[in-house]
């Protein structure tokens, strides 16, 4: 079952998790203002939800454009996801990077390295 949590905007990614396939997937340009509390409503998501995350959940990013401050927030959801991981989850964190995309691909490392975490690179 796909279930849609947050359509996309102009300004916001789409949220959807598709419980079959165990993907939570983030996915499109985010220039928000607010972005912390937009990003803070995925981690408050998957609070309420962590008993149906149970299985193998692969958290898919798929940001082709974003700015600082929803970096931040991306940060925040990651930790997030990296303290189920630490407490025994079997998530996974996937990062949708573009053919030559160096903004990307520098992005994911730079996460990669502020969480500790191994983030998988998921290409067209």
């Amino acid at each position: 079952m796909i279930e849609t949590i947050c359509t996309a905007t102009k300004s916001n990614p789409s949220l959807i998790f598709d419980s079959e396939r165990s993907i939570f997937k983030i996915e499109g340009i985010s220039t928000l203002v607010n972005a912390i509390e937009f990003f803070d409503s995925i981690i408050q998501w998957i609070n309420l939800n962590e008993h149906r995350l149970q299985k193998n959940v692969e958290f898919q990013f798929h940001l082709p454009y974003f700015n600082s401050a929803s970096m931040k927030g991306i940060l925040m959801v990651m930790q997030r996801i990296k303290k189920g991981m630490d407490e025994g989850q079997n998530w996974t964190i996937g990062w949708h990077v573009e053919e030559d995309d160096e903004f990307l691909l520098d992005a994911a490392e730079s996460f990669q390295e502020m969480i500790n975490t191994e983030i998988q690179i998921l290409r067209p």
